[in-house]
């Protein structure tokens, strides 16, 4: 459902002025220092200063300043199909929550993709971008369904989680889609929230409506950019690449902090915390996973663990890490889009969905 854009303060306007100039001094500082990054530092000068522009940024500013200034997918939408010459069509799920179409609504395969942005940002104009290149490269066969799930705190887990469920349910049984002509998608916490689906297909949330495929059937594929598998942030790769991302663990643990809105880590929320014998269905629900990640993303530790266990129960996982590249880099469009792992989900895409 859409919710109401926080109205800041005066006090909440003036942190974030505050927050701002220090972004530009921390830019300013990095630009000085990054001739002698050596290895902390991202590859690229140019790349180096941008994201320490935006870890600090992200680390420095609540939840309620970041979507103050942050249009939601419903806004920037309409603007999108606009400029890119197609006519924008969306489907509205019985809670009123909208979810938009990057492509023929009536393609034979469709992803469904699920935006990151830590539960408490909506998409950027990059994950837009990054869809309709997807669907360009894989051809008129292809069609993507973005949903526009309600960010925390304004809901908390499961919410996003029912929406998410009944998404599918509605292209599964309204649109009559095949499960085999359906995957799921997600970027970074997008990516939580497809494992999410895939985990209560196996074992039913208690707090969200049973979804289960009849006679065996299984979705398509997974398609994991990114993928937020674990809240926690002793992981080495926290450390050694706290100077080359653009995410920092101070940003995580205020986003996952307001999506659990004081619930308990699980199974569903949390890959990585996932019971002994959690996967073990997973090659009954979901034919093929797709994952990926950067070499210099924080994240990179617990992907490659998830990888590690998903790869033990099920015959057909695929992880691609890209040296040097950052968090979510197919849809920040600040720092260039494409790269190793937007061109991996691309051919992906085109030898395992057509």
């Amino acid at each position: 459902m859409p919710y109401t854009k926080p109205q800041l303060s005066i006090w909440e306007r003036a942190v974030l002025v505050a927050a701002i100039l220090r972004v530009f001094a921390n830019g300013f500082y990095a630009s000085l220092t990054g001739a002698f990054r050596g290895s902390s530092g991202s590859a690229r000068y140019k790349n180096h200063v941008k994201l320490a522009m935006l870890r600090t940024f992200l680390a420095h500013t609540s939840v309620r300043q970041q979507q103050a200034l942050s249009p939601s997918l419903d806004e920037i939408y309409p603007a999108f199909a606009k400029e890119k010459g197609f006519k924008p069509e969306h489907i509205t799920l019985a809670d009123g929550t909208k979810a938009y179409w990057i492509g023929n609504p009536s393609a034979e395969k469709t992803i469904i993709w699920f935006h990151g942005g830590g539960y408490n940002l909506p998409p950027e104009p990059g994950h837009l971008n990054f869809a309709y290149n997807l669907v360009s490269s894989a051809g008129p066969s292809v069609s993507v369904l973005m949903l526009a799930y309600t960010l925390a705190p304004h809901e908390t887990y499961p919410y996003q989680l029912r929406q998410a469920v009944e998404c599918l349910r509605y292209v599964l049984t309204d649109l009559k889609r095949k499960p085999e002509n359906i995957s799921l998608g997600g970027d970074s916490a997008g990516a939580n929230l497809a494992i999410g689906v895939l985990s209560h297909m196996m074992h039913p949330h208690k707090e969200v409506t049973p979804l289960q495929l009849d006679g065996g059937a299984k979705l398509a594929s997974a398609i994991l950019l990114a993928a937020w598998c674990s809240f926690r942030t002793d992981w080495p790769s926290s450390r050694d690449n706290a100077k080359k991302d653009l995410v920092s663990p101070n940003a995580g643990n205020q986003w996952s902090e307001s999506f659990l809105g004081g619930k308990e880590k699980d199974g569903y929320n949390e890959p990585l915390s996932a019971s002994a014998g959690w996967w073990d269905g997973l090659k009954d629900v979901v034919e093929e996973i797709f994952m990926a990640g950067g070499g210099d993303e924080i994240l990179v530790d617990p992907i490659r663990e998830l990888a590690r266990q998903y790869k033990a129960v099920h015959p057909k996982v695929t992880l691609v890490i890209a040296e040097g590249e950052w968090h979510d880099r197919p849809v920040v469009t600040l720092l260039g889009q494409g790269g190793e792992q937007d061109a991996a989900i691309k051919s992906f895409v085109k030898s395992r969905l057509l």
